[in-house]
């Protein structure tokens, strides 16, 4: 009789996987393609419960422009599929647009899905842009012109019928067609615009023979470059000490070459005085700014107001900082 050694056999334990829901989408993006503005549309996404519990639908996150609703139950038993439809209004909106939809759920693995759709919106008439900005005008210079394209979204000509700016007689507008597009070319002339307003904003309006867009309203930003410019434009003295006396120099040139005269100089207070103007005439000035060691510790702001014989700019202040310790 033959004999075998003795075997130990390790009992084997299968631990069986614990039920658990699984989150399925047939797909995960969509895209509406070509939409007008106002036109809603809406998409369906087919959701399937794969896995081998009962999955619940717990929340559902649109972001702007979208609302949703579930074809059926929240709750799907494995196997079972419902609908979460999308529902995509574009109102206000142009061009590319993308939106997201967050699902969470039970599914331990996979407890939230983005859902994504997009579309290219378009409109009637579709502005580049809706307004302009006029920067470093001058009063004495030609000129100056910004363009805004008005583009077909339906690929019809735009006509346009008339264009307004309102008590702004400094500003002009000429449509130029360009295809089925306009171009509107708008002008400032510095020499027309009002003495002592550095800056504003006015209105134009485009009126077309649209019935969806009639009118188009655009603002129009405009700034006076100064005549005469100041190097620094604003002093600060910073963690200084109290009860020394401070100083910074200050240049005034103008920017063409022109001669011009500091006429007078007056700060807010007796504590900062101006030393070295002259009132020669001559296109650069420097002087020195300065804090009298009576300035107490703390922050101080002031003002240095300079009255100057440039037709173009009468006066101009320069900000003063200090913060003393």
């Amino acid at each position: 009789m033959r004999f075998f050694p003795h075997i130990a056999l390790a009992p084997i334990m299968c631990l069986a996987q614990a039920p658990a829901p699984a989150i399925s989408f047939e797909k995960t993006h969509h895209d509406f393609g070509r939409m007008e503005d106002g036109q809603k549309a809406s998409h369906r996404f087919k959701v399937v419960n794969r896995g081998t519990a009962i999955l619940e639908i717990k929340e559902i996150i649109p972001s702007c422009g979208c609302s949703y609703s579930i074809a059926g139950q929240n709750s799907l038993k494995p196997g079972e599929e419902t609908f979460i439809e999308v529902v995509f209004d574009p109102g206000g909106m142009t061009g590319n647009i993308q939106k997201t939809v967050a699902v969470r759920s039970n599914d331990p693995k996979n407890e939230e899905v983005i859902l994504t759709f997009e579309a290219t919106v378009v409109r009637e008439i579709m502005p580049s842009s809706t307004y302009a900005i006029f920067s470093g005008v001058t009063r004495t210079g030609p000129a100056i012109s910004k363009t805004i394209r008005l583009e077909s979204g339906d690929g019809q000509p735009i006509v346009v019928t008339d264009t307004k700016t309102p008590g702004a007689p400094y500003l002009s507008c000429n449509p130029q067609q360009q295809g089925n597009d306009v171009i509107l070319n708008i002008s400032l002339d510095g020499k027309l615009l009002p003495p002592k307003i550095n800056q504003g904003t006015d209105n134009l309006a485009v009126r077309t023979a649209s019935k969806k867009v009639p009118v188009l309203h655009f603002q129009i930003h405009w700034e006076v470059q100064p005549a005469i410019l100041a190097e620094p434009e604003w002093v600060s003295w910073l963690g200084a000490a109290a009860g020394k006396e401070q100083r910074a120099t200050i240049t005034l040139k103008h920017p063409q070459g022109k001669s011009f005269r500091i006429l007078d100089a007056k700060s807010s207070s007796s504590i900062l005085r101006a030393s070295g103007i002259t009132k020669n005439s001559t296109a650069e000035h420097k002087f020195e700014v300065i804090l009298s060691a009576k300035a107490k510790a703390g922050a101080h702001r002031e003002v240095l107001t300079l009255k100057l014989d440039d037709p173009e700019q009468q006066s101009l202040e320069i900000p003063i900082v200090a913060v003393l310790q």
